[in-house]
């Protein structure tokens, strides 16, 4: 089934750096006994997803809704540049929809911005990855230099402690995300390391989100085994350590005429009662869409989840 909350417009991806070791994608392909895909950099059929409409004419991608880019490679990859400006007109055509960048390839973000980018699009989130201190020291610096409406950080898979006060104290992050290795590879994840950068957040006032644990998780020295996605995410869940301020405020115009986009006229998100009841990201979250593709799910409101939480005992340690 495809993730309707990614926008893949290419597929495949050359390892970069440590946290490339297990890759969630390779490990992936190779389940689906597609292993070739991995590392041949190739267009999708997906690239033209956000125009594509219903039967009644209306965008299929809702108003307000956020897509992940490239989520089954990297963005800026140099393979990818024959392509790259036909994604950017596309992300102009839907200034109602919010587009999420994630990459390791921080070096060469400045020169595959588009010509307009000036001080950043409204409706774009670049966000980097760092698995280790390395990793942070290497890139934070170029990534700090870039202009954007919006910037974000992921720790995933982390692999050692990372201080990132300096892009704390910059005022340039709006969230961190971070998880443990459980795709693909079982490389541990320590308590220690997450519960520091949850400190740091706090202290910035930065939102702050422990997606999963990983399959290995490691706490005052006792090694946890814990298999399964679900698991990983409601273990990171009841730890406490996630943290939310407030949302980022988005400016949002309508695709046709240009005005800017009020509450009621983008999409009002809502949860899989199920799912998203143990889910660290619930604040961060847009929601899921009522597409058809599950069946006997109950949606709800984010209060009917906070309020489902209580009634079953689900409270975050802290």
């Amino acid at each position: 089934m495809p993730d309707l909350k990614s926008w893949n417009l290419w597929h495949g991806r050359r390892k970069y750096s440590e946290g490339c070791e297990n890759c969630y994608m390779y490990y992936l392909d190779a389940v689906r006994s597609v292993p070739a895909r991995s590392s041949e950099i190739r267009r999708t059929g997906d690239f033209s997803k956000p125009l594509k409409r219903d039967r009644h004419g209306m965008f299929k991608i809702p108003a307000g809704y956020c897509l992940r880019i490239n989520m089954t490679s990297d963005t800026f990859l140099e393979e990818a540049d024959e392509w790259r400006n036909e994604m950017w007109q596309i992300i102009r055509r839907r200034p109602d929809v919010r587009f999420y960048i994630l990459t390791k390839r921080v070096p060469r973000i400045a020169e595959c911005l588009p010509a307009d980018w000036g001080s950043g699009y409204e409706n774009v989130e670049l966000n980097i990855t760092c698995e280790n201190q390395r990793a942070f020291d290497e890139r934070w610096p170029i990534f700090e230099a870039i202009p954007a409406k919006h910037k974000g950080m992921n720790l995933a898979p982390l692999l050692g402690a990372i201080d990132i006060k300096p892009a704390l104290q910059s005022g340039q992050i709006e969230s961190v995300c971070l998880g443990g290795e459980g795709i693909g590879g079982r490389r541990p994840c320590h308590y220690e390391w997450v519960r520091q950068i949850s400190q740091d957040c706090m202290h910035f006032s930065v939102n702050f989100t422990f997606n999963a644990t990983g399959a290995v998780f490691v706490k005052d020295g006792k090694r946890y085994l814990i298999d399964g996605q679900v698991l990983q995410a409601k273990q990171a869940y009841l730890s406490g350590l996630s943290c939310f301020f407030s949302s980022p405020t988005y400016k949002l115009y309508h695709p046709v005429d240009g005005h800017l986009l009020s509450e009621d006229e983008l999409m009002h998100p809502v949860y899989n009662a199920e799912r998203c009841i143990t889910c660290s990201s619930l604040e961060t979250c847009i929601g899921c869409v009522d597409c058809g593709s599950c069946t006997n799910v109950s949606l709800v409101s984010m209060n009917d989840i906070k309020q489902m939480r209580k009634d079953k005992g689900l409270v975050r340690q802290g």
